[in-house]
């Protein structure tokens, strides 16, 4: 799972207001608020987590820092189990329908203000594309379920390649609501029992169930984690051992308020301590949450320790200062809207760090703070939900906050007028400068054709890319339109339209079925196309990247005097690699396995005249082994690039586009196409030149398709009027058209065809 995939955090059991605290704490009919000590222990967990997490996001240091999201869950079930059981302690019972009252009013007001005012920003600034899928992520938000939907959505192979959500983070909102629907009512019904038979609250018997929860979700955890990271990362069943130990802790309570007061500040500070080393040290590389959240979660248990009972002077220090506190009261609003700044502001600022990371910082601060004062706060407070005649408490209710709300319409009404002005200047900048390309770019082929920069890695003798000495007229026009392309100012009229690609609507081939043509009851005839008099057999072998290429090849095969049989082979997330490849797609690594098998028997079979390669040269995961470097690479495709050579004529690498802009998340309306122009990676580089050395020891050829979509190794989103990619990885079906014919003349120039 990437860096970005991570990216997806909200912390929800965040400090209420002074003044509901009690409520928040309390049982029904009774108030009972949380020590100062211990609440300053609370409040600093927040803020540091709310403070790793905001600048992993935003500027990506500390790498680890989304374990900020450990930390609140471990806070969220010891909390949560503490005030049921401190109810169940005074009355004898909990009422379920009070708690649930509360945990709506704190969570869903500023819940859903965000989510509205995301998805109409992101309609309006972005386009409708965006903002119609903002709008579905936003409904799995408000059902509780926003984690089994990304998750759902980081096993889709085409959806993974797509822009982020700006409500991604709601995964883990989800999570925490899920446990407040049913810990509760098993709190409830062990309470219930206990009381019928008259006894005291059964914290041992709920000690046990939490533990049993803890060792089972734990050891799931531990297989998804290397299995399925992704399913792992946001499912409940992976995360359930987070919240059932900090609410073992709550249970335990009556056993750590015996803790020495010598012991305690050792307690904090070496828990405080060991959340900021996790933040450090968590990379992508440690499955994730199963063993990579264990130091988190075991130091945030211990500052929880050390302010359980206690009833002393607090021991931290700075951290116990008033920033500190408002870091932590602000630290629900913060989470909320982070995310959404930064997705918006991305989208309309570009990544560049020093106009990007103040913008998305102080806006989100902005935000945080009208929303903190004039929704979480009023809300919690407020008669919202409670039973009976509400008239007058509500009165009540509207004279204490009438102050409070027309300070924050003032408040508002400036920040209105600076976002507009911000706006408008942003409207009025200088459109970005297109690249300056040298005097060969601007008429043909230059850079990565030729070799040179980022195409060396790649690069001539032997079976290269290299096309300069090649008589191949199409291609000189194609290239020539490629560089008028990267010199644009302004988006042009596209077919398929913008949004029609943006909404991923722009008419699918059918062929693309093939890639799993098992699936869809496709024979091999079925994903076989010929002409009359064929004495070619072109074999197409590789992951989806290679069925991207379909609509280019197909024509080709066609063609009345194309001469070729076209077989394709090529298989989604199914890199024709003897490398086991992570993803989450159930039972997928398997069934590439046997794919490739029977792929490499049909070869050995048939016999065929050319077998084309492409895979794609994004970064891999071996399953259970790491990333894929370019060594194991080199060794996996040389297994099956051997036993090909030797039952076929030719074995051919055909490059895939660079793994770089996506033209969903670059867009923006008042935007320039230069905004979305990719570059090659040090992966692609990396991967290519393995490949290429790979074909060097077998006789094969290795074509450097960047001169299809790239001049100078730039690639515009749009060659012509066709928009090239429908995400960071993918050929439109458009494009793969309108290249066929010269991928075509290519082909035969290199004596492929």
């Amino acid at each position: 799972m990437s860096s970005e995939e991570r990216e997806h955090i909200i912390v929800t059991t965040i400090s209420p207001p002074r003044r509901a605290e009690a409520e928040a704490g309390a049982g029904a009919g009774g108030s009972q608020s949380t020590p100062r000590s211990h609440r300053l222990d609370v409040q600093a967990l927040r803020a540091l987590a709310v403070t790793m997490v905001v600048f992993e996001h935003v500027t990506g240091r500390p790498a680890g820092g989304f374990v900020g999201v450990d930390v609140f869950f471990v806070v969220s079930g010891f909390l949560i189990t503490g005030l049921l059981l401190r109810e169940a302690d005074r009355h004898g019972r909990v009422s379920i329908l009070d708690f649930w009252r509360r945990r709506i009013r704190r969570i869903v007001p500023a819940s859903v203000v965000v989510l509205v005012a995301g998805t109409i920003v992101t309609w309006l600034a972005i386009g409708p594309a965006r903002g119609a899928s903002a709008a579905v992520d936003a409904l799995w938000s408000v059902a509780s379920l926003a984690n089994w939907h990304f998750a759902a959505v980081g096993t889709d192979y085409f959806a993974a390649q797509g822009p982020e959500s700006p409500f991604q983070h709601y995964w883990s909102l989800a999570v925490e609501e899920q446990f407040y629907l049913v810990w509760p009512l098993a709190v409830v019904a062990a309470v219930a029992v206990a009381g019928r038979r008259g006894r005291p609250v059964p914290r041992v018997t709920l000690g046990v169930l939490l533990l049993v929860v803890a060792a089972a979700s734990f050891t799931v955890a531990w297989r998804q984690s290397t299995a399925m990271p992704t399913v792992a990362y946001f499912s409940s069943l992976t995360r359930a051992w987070e919240l059932a130990l900090g609410a073992l802790l709550a249970t335990a309570s009556p056993l750590v308020d015996r803790l020495p007061a010598v012991l305690r500040p050792v307690l904090a500070w070496t828990g405080l301590g060991g959340v900021v080393v996790s933040a450090w040290i968590t990379t992508t590389a440690v499955p994730f949450p199963a063993p990579g959240a264990l130091l988190p979660v075991a130091a945030t248990l211990l500052v929880l320790a050390a302010g359980t009972g206690n009833s002393g002077t607090p021991w931290l220090g700075p951290l116990a200062a008033r920033p500190v506190s408002v870091v932590g009261d602000l630290s629900y609003s913060i989470y909320l809207w982070h995310f959404v700044v930064l997705v918006i502001g991305t989208s309309l600022l570009g990544d560049e760090p020093a106009r990007l990371w103040p913008a998305v910082l102080t806006t989100t601060l902005v935000l945080s703070a009208l929303s903190y004062h004039l929704v979480e706060r009023p809300l919690i407070a407020s008669p919202l939900l409670e039973p009976g005649p509400r008239a007058q408490a509500w009165r009540r209710w509207r004279r204490e906050h009438r102050p409070t709300y027309r300070r924050g319409g003032v408040a508002l009404l400036a920040v209105a007028a600076l976002t507009a002005a911000a706006l408008a200047l942003d409207a009025v900048r200088p459109t970005t400068a297109p690249p300056l390309l040298p005097a060969a770019s601007a008429d043909g082929r230059s850079g990565s054709e030729t070799g040179d920069e980022a195409g060396g890695e790649a690069g001539e003798a032997g079976g290269s890319g290299g096309t300069d000495d090649l008589d191949v007229p199409a291609l000189d026009e194609w290239s020539a339109e490629v560089a008028r392309s990267l010199s644009a100012t302004s988006w042009p009229d596209l077919d398929p339209d913008i949004e029609s690609v943006l909404a991923g609507t722009s008419g699918g081939s059918p062929r693309l079925a093939c890639g799993d043509a098992e699936a869809k009851g496709l024979t091999q005839d079925e994903c076989t196309w010929t002409s009359r008099g064929a004495t070619t057999t072109v074999m197409l072998v590789g992951d989806s990247t290679a069925m991207h290429e379909l609509d280019a090849l197909v024509p080709l095969a066609e063609a009345p005097d194309g001469g070729l049989t076209l077989v394709n082979r090529a298989k989604f997330a199914c890199p024709f690699v003897d490398v086991r490849v992570q993803n989450d797609v159930a039972g997928i690594i398997d069934s590439c396995r046997a794919h490739n098998d029977e792929t490499l028997a049909l070869i050995e079979d048939t016999h065929p005249d050319v077998v084309l390669v492409t895979n794609s040269y994004q970064a891999l995961t071996e399953a259970g082994a790491g990333t894929i470097t370019p060594d194991r690479w080199a060794e996996g495709f040389g297994a099956y690039a051997r036993r090909a050579a030797e039952a076929t004529g030719s074995v051919v690498v055909l490059t895939p586009p660079p793994d770089d802009a996506d033209i969903a998340s670059c867009f923006r309306r008042a935007g320039s196409p230069v905004d979305c122009i990719s570059r090659t990676s040090p992966t692609w580089i990396d991967r290519a030149a393995a490949d290429r050395a790979v074909l060097e020891t077998v006789g094969g050829t290795f074509i450097d398709l960047r001169v299809l979509t790239c001049v100078d190794d730039l690639c515009p989103a749009f060659v012509g009027d066709v928009p090239v990619k429908q995400d960071r990885v993918h050929l439109t079906t458009a494009f793969a058209v309108a290249v066929s014919p010269v991928l075509g003349e290519l082909l035969r120039a290199r004596g492929v065809l």
